[in-house]
């Protein structure tokens, strides 16, 4: 069964950060869970890693402090080149259910956080990841809700456990589920409107039935989404008409982002309006 009881929160003082901060809280609280917060210190323009270390550990003690008073937390300033090493490192040491990181940071954070910092997290654990591309703009904690949540699914194996464990979560929180699909789009080749439409209809009976398979099997029963086109694009429409909360999509941990989602992960997270967990 999925658990959230220990959460892994890369700190960079940015303000993405101190948004994402807020989902974090929301999360722990609902879940009772414990916070780690790393920080990762590199060599400055005039200082080693090592100088900088007391003052970093002494601005990530004060980060926060007040709002996370009540969250059992852990607090931990590490050294280190790459940021993304150090969090991978970190979440394999500590075993967290769920890492939390905005996509993009504070100076060389904004540069790679997506490109590098989060491409590494997501590759690397096999643990759910939380970003969220727009953290600097988070409502206030007591705006913060989690009423409806969609599920982009790809019809691979390992779509069950996807949406078993969005099923699960929007259980959790009492939230209305959807389910999203985007087919690819039909060859040029089709090229008589009445093949294409006859073509386009049959795909998309064969998928509703696989997802009705996929409900039963979860126990759901919630809001089927299915068009053809760019996911990120479909993803980000069906998000935005279910007015979701949230989206969960799907990555393996051997080879990374799955199926469809492989090779659109990274548009998903940058156009989704929503927070993203991936499983």
């Amino acid at each position: 069964m999925p658990i959230i009881k220990k959460i892994l929160f890369p700190v960079d003082f940015s303000d993405s950060c101190i948004g994402a901060a807020r989902y974090v809280e929301a999360l722990a609280g609902r879940f009772e869970a414990e916070i780690m917060l790393l920080h990762v210190v590199g060599m400055g323009e005039h200082n080693l890693a090592e100088d900088l270390l007391p003052q970093r550990q002494a601005q990530l003690d004060a980060f926060l402090a007040d709002e996370l008073k009540y969250f059992t937390t852990q607090r931990l300033c590490v050294t280190g080149d790459d940021p993304e090493t150090e969090i991978v490192g970190a979440a394999r040491y500590w075993g967290p259910d769920l890492v939390t990181m905005p996509t993009h940071g504070l100076g060389a954070f904004r540069r790679l956080m997506l490109g590098s910092i989060t491409a590494k997290v997501l590759h690397d654990l096999d643990c759910p990841v939380w970003t969220g591309v727009h953290s600097e703009a988070a409502p206030l904690l007591e705006n913060i809700h989690c009423r409806r949540i969609l599920c982009a699914i790809d019809l691979t194996e390992h779509s069950q456990r996807v949406l078993q464990w969005a099923a699960w979560l929007a259980g959790e929180c009492h939230a209305s589920l959807g389910i999203v699909h985007a087919t690819a789009e039909l060859p040029a080749a089709f090229n008589s409107v009445n093949l294409e439409k006859d073509l386009a209809q049959s795909v998309t009976e064969q998928e509703k039935s696989q997802i009705q398979i996929l409900q039963t099997a979860a126990g759901t029963a919630g809001q089927v989404f299915i068009e053809s086109g760019d996911p990120a694009e479909v993803v980000a429409c069906a998000a935005r008409n279910f007015d979701a909360d949230l989206l969960v999509i799907g990555r393996h941990g051997e080879t990374g982002i799955a199926g469809y989602l492989r090779q659109s992960a990274y548009s998903i997270l940058r156009d989704s309006p929503c927070p993203v967990i991936s499983i």
